[in-house]
């Protein structure tokens, strides 16, 4: 197909948000940036949205997806399938954000289930990794209540069944599976248990699937199964445009809801790069679309999270930030968390999770590496995700930490849990408006000059949580908008640069009067 191309000339101070979550970190672009993504399809693994947003009150709505290109003060959009449209006249950044909500990825009125902002969330990948058993996930339960945690949402990870496609417990590891649902259930938790898109390709489900049905999506010619390489080896994949194919998956985890008690699922995998255009599926949908059909399969269900994904922006789902590593560095590491969850919200996805406290990847915590462990790291974690819509652990703080660092955690999920009030409120309003639950100084104070904070953001309009997201620091400097802030007490006059003292275990928290 030819490709074509939109050009839009920013203006003087202005500034844009859009693309692909993943580059929150790049965010905003302004006159001095120099970036490009390829975004047709999504290469990235969070979701992406093909909107962009200006600080001016304009911006730019694609139906579908495009690539594009930002320096010497230009946006370069190009696009082969659907064209980009500029839309102008909103003064501000939340007024377009409004404006291409309601047009182009209006709120469903619904959000996931209150339990996700009430209570902490447990995954059992770190603790068990490929290893997950019955007797395990009963272990690390016990373990949070014994510890003085409050039990919360439980999240079965990889490896609970045989093989990929196959739908029910592995008895070799879990020789009573309602049993484990119900104690867990007795103990406070809600369950949810991992899940994807892929079908392992010497097994009977996908010769079942494949000769018999039909649902699984084939190569470019439609003659053989489109057998893919994700991280765990290679795979078919059920073909999520086929509403039969569709209604074959939801039986298999209504299955599980009603034989065991699972509550929900963890929808992994499913990311637009490991499809292909021109894949031949029930729709005849491009990489992009097969991801979105995937991650579509996360509404049917009020405890839902995703990861990747693509145009599911307004729905009732939970998007978790991918895992990052247990670093202090800016792209992949803690210093990530503020910039993409704020990119996150303005491109429409407001249900949202920061990584697992201290990190997500298995590898930073293994026997050998514990004892180099960054014990203030994985505080500073805590207290960066205490105030955000949701709170997730996964490597057991009461394992990897001293009592002092294993404390900070504590009272940062019990200052979670003092916030769920607020929480919901913004919830509530979410479900009518759209808006970010976590917002950017921008967008909640236009005209202030505070387009460019990355390093602290609002909860709804009136909270400002101001993290440390570099080693050894115990003091930073807020910038305050105009205005009177409470903090500590005492009131604060806004519109200036306020110093504070950062100590390990204080979190910033300012309140708008």
């Amino acid at each position: 197909m030819e490709s074509k191309q939109l050009i839009v000339n920013m203006l003087e101070h202005e500034y844009w948000w859009g693309g692909c979550v993943h580059d929150g970190t790049k965010m905003p672009f302004h006159a001095g940036t120099t970036f490009s993504r390829q975004m047709d399809p999504n290469p990235t693994t969070n979701p992406a949205n093909t909107v962009f947003l200006s600080s001016k009150g304009r911006y730019i709505w694609c139906d579908d997806g495009f690539n594009y290109e930002i320096g010497g003060g230009v946006i370069t959009i190009t696009y082969t399938k659907a064209e980009p449209v500029l839309y102008d006249g909103y003064e501000t950044l939340r007024g377009a954000f409004l404006a291409a909500s309601k047009r182009h990825f209006p709120t469903a009125g619904k959000s996931p289930d209150e339990y996700f902002f009430a209570h902490p969330q447990y995954n059992t990948w770190i603790e068990l990794q490929y290893g997950q058993s019955q007797e395990g996930v009963l272990e690390y339960a016990k373990s949070i209540i014994a510890n003085g945690m409050p039990p919360g949402i439980i999240m079965i990870d990889d490896k609970w069944s045989k093989y990929y496609g196959d739908y029910e417990f592995d008895a070799a590891k879990f020789p009573e599976p309602k049993k484990l649902i119900d104690e867990l259930h007795d103990m406070g938790f809600k369950v949810m248990i991992w899940v994807v898109p892929y079908i392992t390709s010497d097994q009977e489900e996908f010769r079942y699937l494949l000769w018999n049905k039909g649902h699984i999506v084939l190569d470019e010619k439609g003659e053989w199964p489109s057998i893919k390489y994700w991280w765990n080896g290679w795979g078919a994949a059920l073909d999520y445009t086929n509403p039969e194919a569709v209604e074959w998956y939801e039986k298999k985890l209504r299955y599980l809801m009603d034989e065991y008690g699972i509550d929900g699922f963890k929808f992994d995998g499913g990311d637009p790069f490991l499809y292909t255009d021109g894949e031949k599926n029930h729709a005849g949908t491009d990489a992009n679309g097969q991801a979105k059909a995937f991650c579509e399969m996360a509404l049917k269900f009020d405890f839902n999270e995703l990861r990747g994904g693509y145009q599911l922006a307004g729905q009732p789902v939970v998007y978790r930030i991918c895992d990052k590593f247990h670093s202090w560095e800016t792209e992949q590491g803690i210093g990530a968390l503020v910039p993409n969850m704020l990119a996150m919200g303005v491109l429409g996805y407001a249900y949202t999770c920061p990584d697992m406290i201290g990190g997500g990847m298995s590898s930073d915590f293994t026997e050998e590496k514990l004892p180099q462990l960054d014990q203030e790291l994985f505080a500073r974690y805590a207290q960066c995700a205490a105030l955000m819509p949701m709170f997730q652990f996964s490597a057991a703080p009461w394992r990897v930490l001293d009592e002092k660092h294993f404390a900070i955690c504590k009272e940062m999920s019990e200052l979670h849990t003092a916030h769920k009030d607020i929480i919901m409120e913004l919830v509530r309003h979410t479900e009518q408006t759209g808006e970010p639950i976590i917002r950017n100084m921008e967008y909640v104070f236009p005209g202030q000059g505070l387009e460019a904070v990355t390093d602290q953001f609002m909860l709804g309009d009136g909270i400002l949580v101001a993290p440390v997201f570099t080693k050894g620091t115990w003091s930073r400097t807020v910038k305050l908008p105009i205005g009177k802030w409470s903090y500590k007490g005492e009131t604060i006059d806004g519109g200036q640069d306020f110093g504070i003292d950062t100590p390990i275990d204080e979190l910033a928290v300012f309140h708008r009067i």
